[in-house]
């Protein structure tokens, strides 16, 4: 970026071509809107595996999101849970108290600072899709 702005100088000059700016700018958006898609599709897979494994375990399907939020966020408090989820004080911590036995979930801190990352058990191939990186393209290149 500084190149092309170095490039442009620091005053306008009318006459002056502006295609390289505007290749720039057109650039940056493209690639901006594909990171934005490419973190919508990775959180819809992570979702979508975390549903399974909470059904495949006996567990409650309401736990995607506290694993969901692990996986992408690489933590999840019982409040950001429990609202997400509708639950009572009580459900919550109970439902991360479950996982916290199962050693899917890892406690961190106490009590009103206490969150949670992923346990020993937490499933691997979630965490691989939350971690996979992604690559952008540049549609203006031949």
């Amino acid at each position: 970026m500084g190149v092309v702005l170095g490039r442009r100088g620091a005053h306008y000059q009318p006459d002056q071509d502006v295609s390289e700016w505007i290749s720039f700018n057109l650039l940056a958006y493209h690639q901006q809107a594909q990171t934005v898609h490419a973190r919508f599709e990775r959180s819809a897979r992570v979702w979508e595996q975390s549903s399974k494994f909470a059904t495949g375990s006996g567990l409650d399907d309401r736990i995607a999101s506290a694993l969901h939020d692990v996986a992408m966020a690489g933590r999840v408090r019982r409040s950001r849970y429990g609202a997400s989820e509708g639950l009572s004080v009580q459900q919550a911590q109970r439902d991360l108290k479950t996982l916290t036995q199962r050693e899917i979930l890892e406690p961190v801190g106490r009590t009103r600072a206490r969150y949670y990352v992923a346990g020993e058990r937490f499933p691997e191939n979630i965490l691989s899709t939350a971690r996979t990186p992604m690559g952008l393209v540049d549609p203006y290149r031949l």
